[in-house]
């Protein structure tokens, strides 16, 4: 008999092994082409064709016309910690599936609510960074966000979108050219 074993983990088996909780013979018998993965919220630009693939595959199984995922549910799964990782995803998008009364998902068909800047908490990899990176990080998303919505407060006008920051527009023109932050995608 010829036979090939895939198995996954989300355990530490060199630790389990050492505390006798899983035995040595059998480890190196699977342990042959180990691949090591990193949890979706590692890689978050994953998260879209993951997404996307779970949510063509559910509603070709549920028989239910394909729905597409709302740029805002989308950009919220891109802010997720996903602590249950890619399962969760999965859980959330057959929710969306199934209560979602349009063909796009939105944030309310899945109860999740939009992240006010305050309830937004790190990546658990931030604080394996230096800490002039992790902080450039947090700047980046913080200036992303709030000038974001300065802009969309402005249809994307700089300057008005300044006086509402506080800002002179050629200083805030320099945050927006530092974090890559363009005011097109704001205008009607």
């Amino acid at each position: 008999m010829d036979v090939r074993i895939i198995s996954s983990t989300n355990q530490d088996l060199k630790e389990k092994i050492k505390l006798g909780q899983f035995r040595e013979d059998f480890y190196y018998r699977i342990n042959v082409l180990p691949i090591e993965l990193p949890p979706l919220r590692r890689r978050k630009e994953d998260i879209p064709i993951i997404a996307n693939h779970l949510l063509e595959k559910h509603c070709q199984e549920l028989k239910k016309p394909l729905k597409k995922i709302s740029a805002e549910l989308m950009d919220i799964f891109l802010k997720k910690m996903w602590e249950g990782n890619i399962r969760e995803l999965e859980n959330v998008i057959l929710q969306g599936i199934l209560f979602s009364t349009s063909d796009e998902i939105k944030p309310r068909d899945v109860g999740i609510k939009k992240e006010t800047p305050s309830e937004i908490t790190a990546d658990p990899g931030i604080e394996e960074m230096q800490y002039k990176t992790a902080k450039e990080e947090m700047l980046k998303r913080f200036n992303a966000q709030y000038i974001g919505q300065c802009l969309k407060k402005c249809d994307g006008n700089v300057t008005h979108a300044a006086k509402l920051c506080g800002l002179e527009r050629q200083a805030l023109q320099q945050i927006m050219r530092r974090y890559d932050i363009k005011a097109d995608p704001f205008r009607s």
